[in-house]
């Protein structure tokens, strides 16, 4: 989701039972507890998530006002390194021997490259009763283009948000 080939993947949702997103009219995020320090390149990244909420939340009519707001967004952000693998076939890629030794060929997976994977947790937590309401987890793999990151950003997190209105 962070910044995904094809605008991320929702993994879950979940809500309180009385939670409803159009009792708020305005949000404001809660202080990060994202360390930018130790990841400078996502900084920017970072910011494109934080518009990309105040552009769906505001299109919502909620306000967005800084330390005035009645519904805290949290934003999480975890990094890993994947391996792409493909898997060797016996029928596709039949081994050339020849000679009188023990020989046997197996299926197996063969790396072939290497991706960053992004894993975004966004939490809405009511103000006054600082309890969180809703909660949404998505992923994708993230893309080195910045241009293309801010696109992707801006429609995996409308996706993550539709869902407060299921």
């Amino acid at each position: 989701m962070f910044s995904a080939c094809t605008a991320g993947k929702v993994v879950q949702t979940h809500e309180e039972p009385d939670f409803d997103i159009h009792n708020y009219q305005s949000f404001d995020f809660s202080k990060p507890n994202l360390d930018i320090d130790q990841m400078p390149q996502y900084a920017e990244r970072v910011e494109y998530i934080k518009d990309a909420i105040k552009k769906n939340l505001t299109g919502r009519g909620i306000v967005y006002a800084p330390g005035a707001g009645a519904l805290l967004v949290n934003i999480g952000v975890v990094i890993e390194e994947k391996t792409q693998t493909r898997e060797t076939d016996l029928r596709s890629d039949p081994p050339m021997y020849m000679g009188q030794r023990n020989y046997h060929w197996e299926v197996q997976e063969v790396p072939v490259g290497t991706y960053k994977e992004g894993t975004f947790t966004l939490d809405l937590v009511d103000k006054e009763s600082n309890k969180m309401v809703w909660q949404g987890v998505a992923t994708g793999v993230i893309t080195k283009k910045d241009a293309t990151a801010q696109k992707e950003i801006q429609q995996g997190t409308d996706k993550l948000l539709a869902e407060l209105d299921k």
